[in-house]
């Protein structure tokens, strides 16, 4: 907890949080809210984040927020695992895609052809494309073939690095010199789905092929621990070398009563019940890395400063947007 120190022991952390954050930026309103998420209470927010939530509250969020527009987030962290999962509606617009300032290039040429050929300035030893297929582009500049000034945004096909077809320009007068090429950049319209669905039918997406069963693993270890917690109440004890019976060999705090055995043991038993739970869900399309499941079991007791602030500041710009 970053906002809190030992003399908030005892109180409402949200009561706690609320005095600290407001400190933070005296222009930015900070409320505590200590009752029930009722539907009454929720539908007064545009963005709605859920952390430490179990998930049937989730899924009751969840259903509550897409059913009447409301960007919904869930962020949360367990041991060195993080998961962020954001519905922004059916109709969510993205004014600007790549978040950045629209690309402008020098005009080196233009065939008179169907379709005709932009030839753009760059670098030589340039190896990125200035443009994608499909970006818009509108001319101005150009000299010679003046029938491309300021006319209506022209979708474009990339060649290569330098090279753009165009419509056709066939009938158009010769090029001659000059020119600039703009990027035009439009909304684009992105429908997410709800997390109920997202649960059932995940896309998972990873830089590499090899990735790809450790996500799967981490996807379904996540909805285990939600299980385990609902059937233990509590989370998976974590995996440590202990003994009951500390003596100058064995040098190690005995555990509470409760926990205590015969001999010196590691505690699996917890990590391998969420495995069983993940194996029970039957839901990913490959074999589980389990491996990935048991040590994601052992150390999701922990809370770990670094872990929740990457985590809380990508919620902290999805909310943004």
């Amino acid at each position: 907890q970053f906002l809190l120190g030992e003399s908030d022991l005892g109180q409402n952390r949200a009561d706690a949080s609320q005095r600290a954050l407001a400190e933070l930026n005296p222009l930015v309103v900070v409320e505590a809210h200590t009752g029930e998420l009722s539907e009454a209470f929720l539908a007064s927010f545009q963005v709605v984040v859920l952390t430490e939530s179990p998930l049937e509250e989730q899924l009751c969020v969840g259903d509550f927020c897409h059913a009447r527009g409301i960007c919904f987030i869930v962020a949360d962290t367990k041991g060195l695992a993080g998961q962020l999962f954001c519905d922004f509606g059916e109709r969510f617009v993205v004014d600007d895609q790549a978040e950045g300032d629209p690309v402008c290039v020098a005009v080196q040429h233009i065939s008179q052809s169907n379709p005709g050929v932009v030839t753009c300035m760059g670098p030589e030893d340039s190896h990125g494309r200035f443009f994608h297929d499909g970006d818009l582009v509108t001319f101005s500049g150009v000299q010679g073939m003046t029938e491309l000034n300021g006319q209506e945004p022209i979708p474009v096909q990339v060649l290569d690095s330098f090279r753009l077809e165009i419509g056709d320009t066939s009938s158009f007068a010769p090029y001659r010199c000059g020119g600039l090429v703009l990027q035009v950049k439009q909304p684009q319209e992105h429908s997410h789905e709800p997390l109920r669905q997202a649960l059932e039918e995940p896309k998972i997406w990873t830089t590499s092929p090899e990735e790809l069963p450790r996500s799967r693993s981490l996807h379904a270890a996540f909805q285990a621990l939600h299980a385990f917690r609902r059937e233990q109440g509590r989370l998976p004890r974590p995996r440590v070398l202990v003994s009951p019976y500390p003596s100058p060999a064995w040098p190690c705090r005995p555990l509470p009563a409760c926990w205590r055995l015969p001999s010196p043991f590691c505690l699996q038993a917890d990590a391998e019940q969420v495995l069983e739970l993940a194996r029970s869900l039957g839901a990913q399309p490959g074999p589980l890395d389990e491996d990935v499941i048991r040590a994601f079991a052992s150390a999701s007791a922990g809370d770990l400063c670094p872990v929740a602030a990457v985590v809380g500041a990508l919620a902290a710009q999805e909310a943004l947007k």
